[in-house]
């Protein structure tokens, strides 16, 4: 008796700013793939968590023929989009992995079961009490935060942080990680139950961005120091107005701009302060954790994480869909603000 390979497929490309699920359509009607089919150094693996990140609208988007500098990568037509994901292996043809195995992929399809190539696939240390874990607190977005706060960043304690996003995957782990550096960090998030949150994580002060008014005097009433790092998630209006609050020397880590994933440009907020980094001789440095997994860094990561884990020193929320079928909508939960936490799908 076959088993059914639940998939996701994407029927169409968004519109201006549409978030609609309805662009998916959910298909059982193809089996898993034979394991006695697989090919040297495959492994066929079974999905425990996929991650549903901001990323993935930029290749949704009906393609901008007026934007040169746009995203032109879209996922194909008729297939399932692709993303981070984790889960188990079923079985091998591969010397370096063995049924049971934890795996993860930066090309993971939105189905129930999928084959890699073995050099597609990480192995992941089962130390951990979930392998969910590997998607969240040990994975991209905490990473990602590391990374921000590692290289952009370079705080010293005492120095004041501003954080947009601050409840959000890699918002959440910036505050603590700031806070064990000895900075004073100002959150920015959306409603109440975010910033309560913010708050338990150990900021020092939050913003609620939609109902704080004008910008520059919110942030500078939260922090009437200045600012020395500011973290941006974001992107557009905000960072624009957090320009204008800081300090000589301060540091901007460019992380995201969920603001400006729009489809239709048109709405997008430009940035109208740069002169303001000419003045106060701010540096800017973007940054991706692609090019640094496997490195030393990334090590130094896992370690530290490992120990606030363990001494129960890092919280790390999650927003858990169930099913596969879920994807769609979570997708565009994200976009809209109704999401709390790090979004994943259990398939």
């Amino acid at each position: 008796m076959s088993i059914a390979n639940t998939r996701v497929v994407l029927q169409s490309y968004a519109p201006k700013d549409v978030h609609s699920p309805s662009l998916f359509s959910v298909d059982d009607s193809q089996a898993a793939p034979d394991v006695a089919a697989l090919q040297q150094n495959q492994v066929l693996v079974k999905a425990e968590a996929l991650s549903i990140d901001p990323h993935q609208r930029r290749f949704i988007d009906i393609p901008d023929s007026s934007n040169k500098a746009a995203y032109q990568f879209r996922y194909p037509l008729g297939k399932p989009i692709v993303g981070i994901g984790a889960g188990i292996v079923v079985a091998s043809t591969s010397s370096q992995f063995s049924a049971g195995d934890w795996v993860r992929s930066e090309q993971f399809p939105w189905q129930t079961y999928a084959v890699f190539a073995d050099q597609d696939v990480v192995k992941l240390p089962k130390t951990t009490a979930s392998i969910v874990d590997h998607i969240g607190v040990f994975g991209m977005p905490a990473f990602t935060a590391f990374l921000g706060i590692t290289l952009a960043g370079q705080p010293k304690a005492g120095e004041t942080m501003l954080v947009s996003a601050a409840a959000g995957a890699v918002g959440q782990v910036v505050v603590q990680l700031g806070k064990a550096r000895g900075l004073r960090v100002i959150g920015v998030a959306g409603s109440d139950d975010k910033i309560e949150y913010v708050k338990r994580l150990g900021a020092d002060g939050v913003i609620n961005y939609r109902t704080c008014g004008d910008f520059v005097h919110a942030i500078k009433q939260a922090a009437p120091e200045g600012i020395d790092i500011y973290f941006d998630n974001v992107g557009g209006e905000f960072l624009d107005a957090a320009l204008l609050t800081l300090n000589v020397h301060a540091r901007v880590a460019l992380c995201g701009s969920i603001s400006t994933y729009a489809s239709d440009k048109s709405k997008i907020a430009g940035i109208k302060n740069l002169d303001a980094i000419i003045v106060k001789q701010v540096t800017l440095r973007s940054f991706h954790y692609q090019p640094h997994l496997g490195t030393p860094i990334e090590t130094d990561f896992l370690e530290e994480m490992a120990q606030l884990v363990a001494a129960n020193q890092m919280q790390f929320k999650l927003d858990q869909r169930e099913g596969l079928a879920s994807a769609p909508q979570a997708l565009a939960d994200l976009f809209s603000g109704r999401n709390f936490g790090k979004l994943i799908v259990r398939p």
